[in-house]
């Protein structure tokens, strides 16, 4: 399983997430990234006033399943294993997402349709049987979905509820009957009750995060130029003066990079057309960009920066938690363990939440809506399964799940780029 993780995303997804960007940019002649600055005043401004609350739902749930452990986690991770300069790369991956993620809502307003079991699908679900003239892509691509929603979406996630809350002396066992049951109560109220728990969660948890990393910034707040130094300099490969050049820095920073990139920001896999396929409206590109931003850009970034601010930090560590720890303890004390395991807890939660349709959709292509309480069970299940799951084992396999769902998905929109055009903005 490791050796082919390591090709996906080493080799094969690079080249393929990089070329179907560039394409649709041309294909768009550059219109997403050059009115950025507008779909996030029009997305952001939006979300002060109560206009279109169906709306703000979809968001905070496709905010939810995008953005979780993997800003915290994932970013710590990063540095870990490819060194500040990867999250330079985390920073491109952000920009390629834009453009990816406009594509894949443009595609799946286009060629969203019924599947042979008559059931509705969209995003990668709906223009993967036009793009390939068959149903085999798009299954392969549903059954990689469901894995993905199974293992990142509720394994990882309650392993992670699981190794927070044993911080306050909960045994793993009962986090994974809690989680389960909790986890269970929404979404046997529906996709409404889903969306609803999500809209209430995120501004939450994403406001608080945001402002005690930003406390902790202005209390390291001369450390910030070196530490944005040190990451536009070892994303080419230059150590410190008189280091020089390393090749081999400038690619295990890269390779980090856009996976834990992708990994937090999901473009490139298809579940964004499939997170937004109810919405109303073709201005859903606009909101996947912005969760794309808010994702990446602003979470993973301060996450990065107050690790790399810190004073006595060290990155050669093997445990992401501890370096996440230290980094907080540094500001917030003894209450730092407390405040992560929290947040930690919610965010995973969170993910669940958000994971959730994108693996419903994928399951009701391949054995119809009269299953759906099968898949209820599965996730349930997962949900305290993963409680007794090793980390380092989950992360990879989510890894792999995540490359398989972006390979036909990549495939499928390269070969329908010529049915979009910079109009279609």
């Amino acid at each position: 399983m490791q050796t082919a993780t390591h090709l996906l995303w080493s080799i094969i997804l690079p080249f393929l997430l990089s070329a179907t960007a560039f394409l649709y940019l041309i294909r768009l002649r550059g219109k997403p990234v050059c009115v950025l600055h507008r779909v996030l005043r029009d997305t952001y401004g939006s979300l002060l006033h109560r206009t279109d609350q169906e709306q703000h739902r979809i968001f905070a749930a496709a905010l939810a399943a995008t953005m979780g452990t993997g800003n915290l986690a994932g970013t710590a991770l990063a540095l870990i294993a490819g060194g500040p300069g990867a999250i330079f790369w985390m920073w491109i991956s952000a920009l390629l997402g834009t453009v990816l993620v406009t594509a894949e809502n443009l595609l799946s307003s286009r060629f969203s349709g019924k599947s042979r079991n008559g059931i509705p699908c969209g995003g990668a679900l709906g223009y993967l049987g036009f793009a390939f003239k068959s149903g085999i892509p798009a299954a392969f691509f549903a059954f990689c979905c469901i894995c993905s929603a199974l293992g990142m979406g509720n394994l990882a996630q309650s392993s992670t509820i699981a190794q927070s809350a044993a911080a306050f002396g909960i045994p793993l066992p009962v986090s994974g009957l809690i989680t389960a049951f909790l986890f269970g109560i929404v979404l046997c109220g529906g996709i409404q009750r889903i969306r609803g728990a999500a809209l209430r969660l995120m501004p939450l948890l994403c406001g608080i995060y945001l402002f005690c990393c930003a406390v902790l910034l202005c209390m390291h707040a001369a450390a910030l130029p070196n530490a944005i130094l040190r990451i536009i300099r070892e994303a080419f490969g230059f150590r410190a003066a008189g280091g020089g050049f390393t090749a081999a820095l400038f690619l295990r920073s890269m390779h980090e990079g856009i996976k834990r990139g992708i990994f937090s920001n999901e473009a490139g896999l298809g579940s964004s057309g499939l997170l937004h396929m109810d919405a109303a409206g073709g201005n859903q590109w606009k909101w996947a960009t912005a969760e794309v931003f808010a994702d990446t850009v602003i979470c993973c970034t301060a996450t990065a920066l107050v690790i790399l601010t810190a004073p006595g930090i060290s990155l050669h560590r093997s445990e992401p938690a501890a370096l996440l720890l230290q980094a907080f303890s540094s500001g917030l004390g003894k209450a730092a363990s407390a405040f992560l395991a929290v947040n930690m807890i919610l965010l995973a939660f969170a993910t669940m939440i958000g994971w959730f349709p994108c693996g419903l959709a994928a399951f009701r292509f391949l054995f119809g809506s009269r299953q759906e309480g099968l898949y209820l069970a599965l996730c349930i299940s997962a949900a305290f399964a993963g409680a007794f799951g090793s980390p380092l084992w989950l992360w990879c396999f989510c890894d792999l799940c995540n490359g398989c769902m972006a390979l036909p998905n990549l495939l499928g929109m390269m070969r329908l780029s010529s049915r979009i055009r910079a109009e279609d903005l």
